[in-house]
């Protein structure tokens, strides 16, 4: 995998590091190295996979509205406001949730009709996914609200691609150093420096800490599919320490799952189970949390589960 750092000096073994390859023979012209096009294109794709590349904020959201139908979300308005409405029912609504729900119809400016769906003057508080506007303002105004996020979703919700949408925005803003990772690709070339295996992207021998080197460095950083993280414990505790570093110098740092932190490190599957690593698991369940789906739908799914 090749790693893309913005802003640290990567010096080419053909070219110095100039971006040009001088000829011995003067009369022949200097003509650009290999490196030129690939620092030209890391420095716009911060390692986002070419099916995130395009991602942006305001692509995220125009996609997110087609995937979610205004119909639907108002049914769901009306759900909420029934459940408000009835005595019975609001009384099974603890821990604040009828207050939650309370407050997502009255930002979202619904009225309920005789005939048929409601009425909303703004859908978006319904729409959007929790955690989203925290997420959007730390990256696109700066808004300090944790070091550490975490974004859960099904397959296809666009955990990935908000993530790759929030580290664009953010480094437009603050010219920071990011770095998307999948934790897939990853952990195998991980897995080859520790059986030394010399594998097509891994040609010459690489340390576990040359690897790693990066992640711990880059101001910004997304691990994507973190809970696809191979079982080898090597793994694991490489990752565990990662997290550790980027937590005690305060580097934030995005991670995607498709569930929360808990279920994700406690699983029978995951290997971070086997390291007992309590402070992880409590850092982890400590980040800002943003959930694609829809934050009425999630409100919605958490009451008919209890």
């Amino acid at each position: 995998m090749e790693f893309v750092v913005m802003n640290q000096k990567v010096v080419c073994s053909k070219c110095g590091g100039r971006g040009i390859l001088i000829d011995t023979d003067p009369t022949k012209p200097a003509i650009r190295c290999s490196c030129y096009q690939q620092r030209v294109a890391s420095h716009t794709h911060l390692g986002i996979p070419p099916r995130y590349q395009s991602a942006t904020l305001d692509i995220f959201w125009t996609w997110w509205m087609s995937e979610h139908p205004e119909a639907e979300l108002l049914s769901q308005l009306d759900l909420a406001n029934q459940l408000l409405m009835n005595p019975m029912s609001r009384g099974t609504l603890k821990n604040g949730l009828d207050l939650k729900l309370e407050h997502i119809l009255q930002k979202s400016g619904y009225q309920p009709s005789n005939q048929g769906l409601g009425n909303a003057k703004n859908i978006r508080y319904a729409l959007q996914p929790s955690g989203y506007d925290q997420l959007t303002g730390w990256a696109s105004q700066g808004k300090s609200i944790s070091d550490f996020w975490w974004i859960s979703g099904a397959p296809q919700s666009g955990r990935s691609t908000l993530a790759a949408a929030a580290l664009k925005a953010r480094i437009a803003r603050t010219s920071e150093s990011g770095l998307f990772v999948s934790i897939r690709t990853f952990s195998q070339e991980l897995k080859d420096v520790y059986y030394d295996i010399r594998s097509f992207k891994n040609t010459e021998f690489q340390s576990e800490r040359a690897l790693m080197e990066p992640l711990m460095e880059a101001a910004v950083l997304v691990i994507d599919d973190f809970d696809r993280l191979d079982n080898d414990i090597r793994l694991a505790r490489a990752f565990a320490q990662l997290l550790d570093y980027r937590y005690s110098e305060s580097k934030p740092t995005l991670l995607t799952a498709t569930q929360g932190p808990r279920k994700v490190l406690q699983s029978e599957q995951s290997p971070m189970i086997k390291l007992g690593d309590e402070s992880l698991l409590r850092r982890l369940e400590q980040s800002q949390r943003v959930e694609c789906q829809p934050t009425l739908k999630s409100l919605i799914t958490l009451i008919a589960s209890t």
